[in-house]
């Protein structure tokens, strides 16, 4: 393996390049080839280009600085610095056999293949066993792909274990009505729910429009609409006693004022076209017309929705960002650019920006 002498030499000499001449001196007014990134990369996205950069560049053996940057979408003084970073990487005792052989010399990265890449990897018995009980564990939460990959590697891996090691067998507590508020999420229904509230040591209840259905720190719980309070509310499932679908409900047929006057042509309409970027505009508010289309092989929705003003419609827009386009009415199809550069004037005004 090199010496940082000659890493650091090489770095100095790429950073010192300057034109020959007139015409290059042109080219090099140019300005830099931006990656679309903003600010400093952070350390877990260094690493994970390494990870994708080290496999690379060690079956070719020898690549261009210039080529591996472009071919990364970095500027040759970021892949410089990532390299770098590796070639002090390796496991213990860190002697030189056990990093990774990674420099750069004349405009070239160099690579070869450390000895301990290039033995088998071995799993210790714990290792085994702790993949073994984690890979279980995944397979039963709901909705995981009981003869997917993981159940594949699964099964790779037993004859691995020790023999006569008793068999292991991962069994957690049925989520119960999970699968249940999954299908009524996906179709949109509304349900009868029975719900025990800890805080009031009572059972009420309520009718629900499932959004959501999501796990956190071990428990499952369902983000929904609740027409009681008429307000959006997280409902823990365990605390959920019974579900009863009571069908796909139409606004337009509700004698709730409210709702009738959102569809009201009274209201303002804008008709927006929408990537998929920016989708759940359409899963997250009601809207009176939709259509499907491809263009330039790429799905797009086109729907008509009430808004309550163009400062709402504005806010939707700078969420959204290059995600949704408006088709109509024409005054509104710069509003997206309008409201970021208010925002963007704002800020200047407070001296948050340099």
């Amino acid at each position: 393996m090199r010496t940082n002498k000659t890493v650091k030499k090489t770095a100095k000499k790429v950073a010192a390049k300057k034109p020959a001449n007139k015409t290059v001196k042109k080219t090099a007014r140019k300005p830099v080839r931006k990656s679309g990134r903003r600010g400093p990369r952070s350390a877990a996205q260094r690493v994970t280009g390494l990870l994708v950069m080290l496999p690379w560049i060690m079956q070719r053996k020898r690549v261009k600085i210039s080529t591996m940057a472009k071919q990364f979408n970095l500027t040759e003084s970021e892949l410089i610095e990532d390299l770098l970073m590796a070639s002090v990487c390796g496991v213990p005792p860190y002697t030189p056999d056990a990093l990774i052989d990674v420099y750069m010399d004349n405009g070239m990265v160099i690579a070869e293949v450390p000895l301990l890449f290039s033995r088998p990897l071995k799993l210790s018995t714990a290792e085994l066993f702790a993949i073994s009980v984690m890979a279980q564990t995944a397979l039963q939460l709901p909705g995981a792909n009981k003869k997917g990959p993981l159940s594949t590697a699964l099964a790779k891996i037993a004859p691995l274990m020790p023999t006569g090691a008793e068999t292991i067998k991962v069994e957690l507590p049925r989520a119960k009505l999970v699968k249940e508020l999954r299908e009524v999420a996906a179709t949109g229904e509304r349900c009868d729910i029975e719900y025990f509230s800890p805080a009031s040591q009572k059972r009420s209840k309520r009718i629900i429009t499932a959004r959501k259905v999501f796990e956190d720190s071990g428990r499952w719980y369902v983000a929904a609409d609740d027409h009681q309070s008429g307000e959006d509310r997280i409902f823990r499932i365990d605390r959920i006693e019974q579900v009863k679908p009571v069908g796909i409900f139409d606004q337009l047929n509700e004698q709730d004022e409210q709702d009738q006057q959102w569809f009201s042509e009274q209201m303002s309409q804008v008709t927006l076209r929408v990537e998929p970027s920016a989708r759940w505009i359409v899963e997250s508010y009601p809207y009176i017309s939709r259509v499907n289309k491809r263009i330039k092989n790429i799905d797009v929705v086109d729907i008509t929705m009430s808004i309550t003003s163009q400062q709402w419609l504005g806010r939707l827009l700078l969420r959204a960002g290059g995600g949704v386009k408006v088709l109509k009415p024409v005054e509104y199809q710069n509003l997206g650019k309008k409201s970021a550069q208010t925002v963007l004037d704002r800020y200047k005004k407070s001296g948050k920006t340099t």
